[in-house]
């Protein structure tokens, strides 16, 4: 059946050939489109009875996209009311919205245009700055991710097994502590600790400082002409160490010292006997401050 749609306008793309559509499925075709002398647009198009049979001159239109590609189309909206569509049917009705791709792309102009100053430019300019200086830290990240993924050789489940294992343990633990945390809170340990604190470290601590550190100062100042030949030979002793010392043999060395201490001790464990056998003459370095003090 062939029917007329008056309407103030039509949506971009409307024209001859535009599909006319209900629930998405295709119910005719829009064959001429005119203008009318006082305003308005006329539409002629041709529907099919059997999907249109319920609708009534009372029917709504809308124009958008009916398919991926953004085709326009005329969307019919059933409206209780009115009389039955018949060839030959006028049909005076208002749009209820434009939602062609056309408008849409239009709209989008209009806000960009209004929305994007100057000033919002320069913002995400700086926030696109600041986010390409993060670049080298997000490349480490990944890198070390991807060198922890290519090292992992237990697989995930395993770990979080394990990580299950250890938390099972962490409720009671947390208790425990919290009940040991309340038990020392109301026990009076803050009079306790501060009799501690106050008569007992803090003398031990002053008697450390003044009776002991205090007295071998003085005593170290009295005989000072008497520790200078000491360490002046300790000195002399241990000028030498760093040539004795040497790193690529100090490991073998080190093994062998302790075999020869393990060998110093012969006998049963009740009765150890002590096995020292001392050659100088093969320690230049331990021989010349012997000498200089007047060891044999």
């Amino acid at each position: 059946m062939s029917v007329v749609i008056d309407t103030p306008y039509v949506g971009q793309g409307v024209g001859a050939g535009t599909a006319m559509v209900m629930h998405g499925v295709k119910v005719g075709d829009v064959t001429a489109i005119q203008s009318l002398p006082g305003g308005g647009v006329r539409v002629h198009a041709d529907l099919q009875k059997a999907p249109t049979a319920a609708l009534t001159d009372a029917v709504k239109i809308d124009f958008r996209p009916i398919n991926y590609f953004g085709v326009t189309g005329i969307n019919l909206v059933a409206e209780t009311g009115g009389q039955a569509l018949r060839d030959g049917s006028r049909i005076d009705t208002q749009p209820t919205g434009n939602y062609t791709l056309q408008a849409l792309i239009s709209r989008f102009g209009s806000v960009t245009d209004a929305a994007l100053t100057p000033q919002l430019i320069q913002v995400v300019d700086r926030a696109t700055r600041y986010t390409d200086a993060l670049n080298p830290l997000i490349e480490t990240m990944l890198i070390a991710a991807d060198a922890l993924a290519a090292a992992q050789t237990i697989p995930t489940a395993q770990l979080l097994t394990n990580a299950t294992g250890l938390s099972v343990v962490l409720p009671p633990f947390t208790a425990a502590a919290t009940d040991a945390t309340d038990r020392l809170d109301h026990t009076g340990v803050e009079d306790m600790s501060e009799d501690f604190f106050r008569n007992r470290l803090l003398k031990s601590n002053d008697l450390a400082t003044y009776a002991l550190f205090d007295r071998m100062g003085a005593l170290e100042g009295r005989h000072m002409t008497e520790l200078l030949p000491f360490l002046d030979v300790t000195k002399a002793m241990t000028d030498i160490l760093p040539g004795l010392v040497r790193p690529e043999s100090l490991q073998q060395e080190l093994v062998e010292l302790r075999t020869r201490w393990e060998k110093m001790y012969g006998g049963t464990p009740e009765q150890r006997a002590l096995q020292v056998r001392v050659v100088l003459d093969s320690l230049p370095g331990v021989a010349g401050p012997l000498a200089a003090i007047g060891g044999p």
